[in-house]
């Protein structure tokens, strides 16, 4: 790509993003719910301005929910994360158990073959938890009992998710070792718990050696290289880059305030996370919605994708009131780009047709566009009682 065609793809991307995300606020919607229709505008099936294909412009959007879940993790608190632990396991469990298994049932009664029907039903059973935090975010709930719920429910969803997807991968490849399966497990549980329980006592001891640091902005420039290098060796061991990343965000908490990191890492959230929406928004074939049979097994799909994680998380949340298991199951709706990786490495080991490709993209992309207005209707008491001051004040 051309120094110029980038700066071309920069300014469009970020424009129309920030445009159709100030349209929809004035019409009390989500911002992103703008910007993702900015990727369908901009995407190959409409005006085909930007290539949904393009490794430098997806790059770009996947460092940008990698810093989107740095910042979560600078604002989030571990011993609150603990406290609603059992639940966010509970969810996080039953969100991937219900998802599979009633995914699987789907193809099978539809006529699908065992290895499709399971990409299939991998596919809808991992949480993107990036939508449903920019919009907890720009609501100033992002400290919510259900954001903290959501975040690590989603953490855990994201961890199996990988796991059952390599499970698949070796599968549909006819060589499955068992002992690799074995280790990917055990690596991913030593990483999450050794930086949860060790990583905030290790960070702070390195405090009276941060402030000898003479190069500008010392302490934000070290967060960052700590953000994307566990993002790295997150991704090198088979988890999730926003794992790593959202764990560097917990390790580095209790300096965040010290030197304000929170602020300026949101700063460069602000810039980067746009590119993350248009681009999967981009992915949108709207003429997919014209082909009846298509379009059924779309609707059918994110159906079962949407009833079995909200079912997951009223289960899972039983001891909390009907209003908060549904804005957790809300919350655990959208597939994001964890549906569209998987369908993608279906697709690449010709597991799954293309037919069945643009099902599971319809249903991420679905999933995805319908959250945000869902969030802000299940908030939507809470944001006006919260947002009107007392007497007292």
């Amino acid at each position: 790509m051309e120094d110029g065609n980038l700066l071309f793809y920069f300014f469009i991307i970020f424009f129309s993003a920030k445009i159709m995300g100030e349209i929809c606020v004035r019409l009390k919607m989500p911002a992103i719910i703008g910007e993702l229709m900015a990727g369908v505008l901009l995407g190959n099936y409409v005006l085909g301005i930007i290539d949904h294909s393009n490794q430098v412009l997806m790059s770009i959007a996947e460092i940008g929910v990698i810093f989107l879940m740095f910042h979560v993790g600078l604002e989030i608190r571990v011993k609150d994360l603990f406290a609603v632990g059992r639940t966010a396991v509970l969810v996080g469990i039953l969100g991937v158990m219900l998802p599979l298994g009633l995914g699987l049932g789907t193809m099978f009664f539809l006529g699908y073959e065992f290895v499709e029907s399971l990409f299939v039903a991998t596919a809808i059973l991992a949480t993107s938890v990036g939508i449903s935090v920019k919009v907890l975010q720009d609501l100033g709930l992002i400290k919510h009992k259900v954001a903290y719920i959501v975040i690590g429910a989603a953490v855990l969803d994201d961890i199996f998710a990988l796991i059952v997807l390599a499970l698949v991968k070796g599968l549909a490849r006819g060589e499955f070792h068992a002992l690799e399966f074995f280790i990917l497990v055990i690596e991913a549980l030593v990483f999450v718990g050794f930086l949860t329980m060790w990583g905030p006592r290790l960070a702070g001891r390195t405090r009276r050696w941060i402030e000898k640091l003479n190069i500008p902005e010392g302490p934000f420039v070290l967060s960052v290289v700590l953000c994307l290098g566990l993002a790295y060796l997150a991704d090198m061991i088979g988890l999730a880059a926003i794992i790593g990343a959202f764990m560097a965000g917990i390790v580095i908490d209790e300096l965040a305030g010290v030197y304000d990191l929170e602020n300026k890492v949101k700063y460069v959230t602000e810039f980067l996370l746009p590119f993350f929406f248009v681009m999967m928004g981009a992915h949108l074939d709207p003429g997919a919605f014209l082909k009846p049979n298509l379009l059924f097994l779309i609707l059918l799909i994110t159906a079962v994708a949407v009833l079995s994680k909200m079912a997951g998380s009223v289960l899972a949340c039983w001891k909390e009131n009907w209003k908060t298991r549904i804005q957790i199951g809300v919350c655990m709706v959208p597939r994001g780009e964890v549906g569209i990786i998987v369908g993608m490495v279906g697709l690449s080991l010709h597991t799954i047709t293309n037919e069945m490709y643009t099902v599971v993209l319809g249903m991420s992309l679905l999933t995805t566009l319908i959250t945000p207005p869902l969030i802000l209707l299940s908030f939507k008491a809470k944001k006006r009682k919260t947002s009107t001051p007392s007497k007292n004040d």
